[in-house]
């Protein structure tokens, strides 16, 4: 007797499979230390009787999604009942640790109203940039003819993520650092069309114009300078201007074409601009950004003593504390100008 093989058709397996029990868990794999952690639960052709969400810090509860009925106790998150079924949304704040990685388990229980559980652990991998300065001499040499600098500092962001940087002098330091001129010049003239720019553009979009009172108030100051609640508040202002710019296109092209408009105008600085353009490039790619890299040391040919210092945060605005470099000495045959960026050795 021969058996037959029945075929079933594509469409019954399709259906089938469609009313399958589904549920899945999302935490991203990293994340910088210092910034929020988003999470959701996902589920599909199952009944939820409750959910808990298990935690460690450096991991600390903020908000959670589409929960009627939830409690917190300590690092242990329950949801008993969801507003509309199907999903439920989590977000972590995280603080930094003493170590450049740390790696945090996150454990989910799904209790199912058949008595199953779903149990999985995720783990997310926080990290943060660290910087690592080396002083090999307290001297350094500077050639005025050739531009070679012997004894130059080293400096490397041996963590992970992009160390936002100023370099300045102490205020006991016997030299200081000066802008170059047509630096300033351009700066000056770019924000002073950018911001006419702005305001044609309020013209047409009103919305923008909180936006536009903001910038005036935050251009003027210097972000390594401003208090934990001030980085705060600076970010709150980034995050809304990215929402108002993202919920029309218009306005967003119109903020583009502001920036490129401003550029235009300005045109007779282009040299500089790419001079800025290159150098950023340069220290973007060590993770690195150097705000002030043209800022000049003004050597007169003499021997003469500088006293820096390194301020420093991340892309989330945290405090990280500023490096104080030890007194260095510095020699040149003759007048020269030293951009401060070109006194270290960018690992």
């Amino acid at each position: 007797m021969s058996i037959k093989s029945v075929s079933v058709p594509s469409e019954r397996l399709q259906v089938e499979d469609h009313f399958k029990p589904r549920s899945f868990i999302y935490l991203p794999n990293e994340g910088l230390q210092g910034e929020d952690i988003p999470s959701h639960i996902l589920w599909e052709n199952v009944k939820v009787e409750s959910i808990q969400v298990s935690f460690h810090s450096p991991l600390k509860f903020k908000e959670i999604f589409n929960a009627e009925s939830w409690e917190i106790h300590d690092n242990e998150i329950v949801v008993k009942k969801v507003e509309m079924d199907g999903y439920v949304g989590l977000s972590f704040e995280s603080s930094k640790v003493s170590t450049i990685e740390v790696v945090i388990p996150v454990e989910y229980l799904i209790y199912l109203s058949n008595g199953d559980v779903i149990e999985e652990v995720k783990e997310i991998k926080l990290f943060k940039p660290k910087l690592e300065i080396k002083v090999s001499t307290k001297e350094i040499r500077v050639n005025p003819k050739t531009g070679f600098i012997r004894g130059r500092i080293g400096i490397k962001n041996v963590g992970r993520g992009t160390l936002i940087t100023n370099i300045s002098t102490t205020e006991d330091s016997p030299i200081k650092l000066e802008t170059p001129p047509e630096h300033r010049e351009f700066a000056e003239k770019f924000v002073s069309d950018l911001l006419e720019e702005m305001h044609n553009l309020t013209k047409e979009f009103p919305q923008f114009q909180s936006i536009l009172d903001a910038m005036l108030e935050w251009e003027p100051k210097n972000l390594l300078e401003l208090s934990a609640e001030e980085r705060d508040k600076f970010a709150e202002y980034l995050t809304k201007m990215a929402n108002v710019l993202a919920s029309d296109k218009k306005l967003l092209l119109g903020f583009v074409e502001a920036y490129a408009k401003a550029l235009a105008r300005n045109t007779e600085f282009i040299e500089a601009v790419r001079k800025v353009i290159k150098v950023y490039e340069s220290l973007v790619s060590k993770d690195i950004l150097l705000i002030n890299p043209f800022d000049e040391i003004v050597l007169t040919g003499k021997q003469e003593e500088i006293t820096l210092k390194i301020s420093q945060t991340d892309r989330v605005f945290d405090i990280y504390e500023d490096i104080t470099l030890p007194k260095i000495e510095l020699t040149s045959s003759q007048e020269y100008r030293v951009p401060i960026y070109r006194l270290f050795e960018w690992g």
